[in-house]
């Protein structure tokens, strides 16, 4: 009997459970604007040699769909 007691206190006396909710949130993508393409003109390039001329062209319209994506996300926030 002092066995049975004794478990049923133990067990009693443990700290209770934590209890976490969770909450499921939908994230929409933000709609993008097109960005400018390389046209046939600077396709050239690559033929020409000149790649770092074609990488830094790269670059900077990589910066500006980023540029983009940044306002649309700080729009879609606002709202």
């Amino acid at each position: 009997m002092i066995g049975l007691l004794s478990l049923c206190l133990t067990a009693c006396a443990g700290k209770p459970a934590l209890v976490t909710q969770t909450k499921a949130v939908r994230i929409e993508a933000p709609e993008l604007i097109p960005c400018e393409r390389v046209d046939h003109d600077d396709a050239d390039l690559r033929y020409n040699g000149d790649v770092w001329e074609l990488k830094d062209k790269a670059i900077k319209l990589l910066d500006t769909c980023a540029d983009q994506v940044d306002a649309q996300i700080k729009r879609s926030q606002s709202e």
